[in-house]
């Protein structure tokens, strides 16, 4: 089953999904105008609703950073091993498909 497939099969799901040319012509045209440009036919489209939260304080505060520090300590450990031609690689892909139309600097 695919991501969407299981989405869809939720009976009350706060993620949405869809390709632009599947939404329907008032949520497309809504999405657009919120965005302030055209969408392309082969774009995915993701809506999601949640409820903020208030920030942790105190010990679950602390607890957090912690836990976030050792995360990135990880993550360091790991890249170190990474010549720093795979590592500018991996980052340019990255943005590449995060960011469409990012061009790398000549």
């Amino acid at each position: 089953m695919t991501f969407e497939g299981f989405i869809e099969r939720r009976e009350m799901s706060n993620v949405l999904i869809n390709k632009a040319r599947e939404l329907k012509p008032q949520t497309r045209a809504a999405v657009e105008a919120e965005l302030g440009r055209s969408l392309k036919d082969d774009e995915d489209v993701s809506i999601m609703a949640f409820s903020a939260h208030e920030a942790p304080e105190g010990e679950a505060r602390v607890l957090a950073g912690q836990k976030l520090e050792f995360y990135f300590k990880r993550i360091d450990k790991q890249a170190a091993n990474l010549a720093d031609e795979e590592a500018e690689a991996a980052l340019q892909e990255a943005l590449k498909k995060a960011r469409p139309g990012y061009r790398e600097e000549e």
